[in-house]
Order: C-alpha cells, then structure tokens, then sequence
C-alpha cells in the first residue's frame, strides 16, 4: 500500500507545483502587458468573442494562405457562434442590403425634387427677364404643394450676371406677393441645364413636321379627327415617308 501511495503523492505534490508555476507565470505576464485575454469561457471572454466576424478564417499553411482572399485571421467560431449565425441568416447582412437601397432611394428622390423646384430659363421673358405665365404657376405650385424638406426654390444660373440678378429679384418678388414675406422658402441659384425642351417648342415642332408630311397622306374619319385637328396639315397622322401610317394627332 505504501509503495502505491508513494508514486500518487509524488505526482499529486509535482502537479501542485506545475499548477504554482503556471500561475506564476502568467501573472508575470500579465504584469508584463497592457491588455490580456479574459479567462476562457467567461463573460468577458464571451462578450470578446461575440464581436469576431462571422464566416471562415484564414490560415497559412506550407507557405499559401487558405484561402487566398482576404478573411478573418482571428480564431475560429465557437458553437454558439456558429448556430446564432445559421438561426437568423441573414441577418445582420440584410439591414445593410436594405439601407444601400434606401441611401439610393433618397438620393434619386432629392435629386428628383431638386430638378422639379427648379426655375429652368424658359420659365422667363428673354427679354425681360421676368417669369412668364407658366413660371408664375410653377412657382405656385412649389410654394404650395411640394414637401416642406424639400421646399425651396433653384433659380438656373445664367452666363450673364446682370440678366441673372435680374431674374432673381423677379422671382422674390412674385414668391412674396404668392407667400408672404414671411413664408419664403430658400430662394438659390443653382448650376444646371434644362432636361426637357419647353412645351411650346415641343408643340411647335410636332405640327411643323405634322405640316410637312409630303404626299400622299391617309385622311382620318371626320369622327377621329374631333378637335385634334386644329392646325392645316394636322389631320391626318401620316408615317416618316410616303404612304406610310401612323396614329391620329
């Protein structure tokens, strides 16, 4: 019996002393660092390795990195990692996802209000650089229907400073007998070309191709033609080239 015992006291005395020297150790390492890695399997050591990035990690082996793209070099995913992962995939990806499509949104929807709150310059007289009719409505309807975040009024910027100026105070003085002095919104020029042709030169050049179709045209019934016809030559909604068809104008 003593001859058992001895050898377990033996092995027993030199794992208290390995245990002593173990701790000894890494407390002279941990007096030696700034930052040291909390125990394994606590809560700190838990919150550390929640914050690890999902997905395979890269290792280097004989030389090549497995694999060669870029990823995580961190330690590998623990269990309850992994199935929290798996569970609600793909979250947290998707809220990402969906915020690049909302920045996009919001960005198409500002530029958008941008260009119809702007004031292009066939909103005025050429002459007199004063709004015409259709501008004065324009301006209305800014003032009165478009959102409030995006209320404001874009003047385009002209070559000549003195015409610009000119149009400037025309359209304050037209926003503030339409609001109020009080209730002008933002009132800036802006740097910007026309995306449309205006809708008179639009109308003129539809009928002067319309009255320049050459013969012979197809005539419309007098019942399709109603009040469309209400130009010489607008009639009939000939093709391109001779003898082709088209819709009714």
């Amino acid at each position: 019996m003593l001859v058992v015992a001895r050898p377990l006291a033996l092995v027993a005395f030199l794992c208290v002393v390995a245990a002593a020297s173990s701790s000894a150790f890494a407390q002279d390492n941990c007096n030696n660092c700034n930052a040291c890695e909390p125990r394994w399997h606590s809560e700190a050591w838990w919150a550390m390795r929640n914050q690890e990035p999902v997905g395979a990690r890269q290792c280097e082996c004989k030389g090549l990195e497995w694999p060669p793209y870029p990823r995580p070099k961190c330690p590998p995913m623990t269990c309850a990692h992994i199935y929290h992962v798996e569970h609600y995939w793909p979250w947290p990806y998707l809220c990402t996802d969906r915020a690049s499509v909302l920045d996009m949104t919001h960005a198409q929807e500002a530029n958008g209000w941008l260009s119809e709150t702007t004031l292009y310059e066939y909103y005025f007289n050429p002459d007199t650089n004063e709004l015409t009719q259709p501008g004065k409505m324009h301006l209305r309807w800014i003032l009165d229907y478009a959102p409030a975040n995006y209320r404001a009024v874009w003047v385009q910027q002209v070559d000549d400073p003195a015409a610009g100026q000119q149009r400037m105070e025309n359209v304050r003085h037209v926003a503030a007998q339409l609001a109020g002095v009080n209730n002008l919104p933002p009132i800036q020029w802006r740097v910007a070309m026309a995306p449309s042709r205006p809708a008179i030169e639009a109308d003129t050049i539809r009928r002067k191709e319309l009255q320049t179709i050459p013969v012979p045209r197809i005539p419309l019934p007098t019942s399709a033609a109603g009040a469309s016809s209400t130009a010489p030559g607008v009639g009939g909604g000939g093709g391109g080239s001779p003898g082709g068809g088209g819709a009714a104008y």
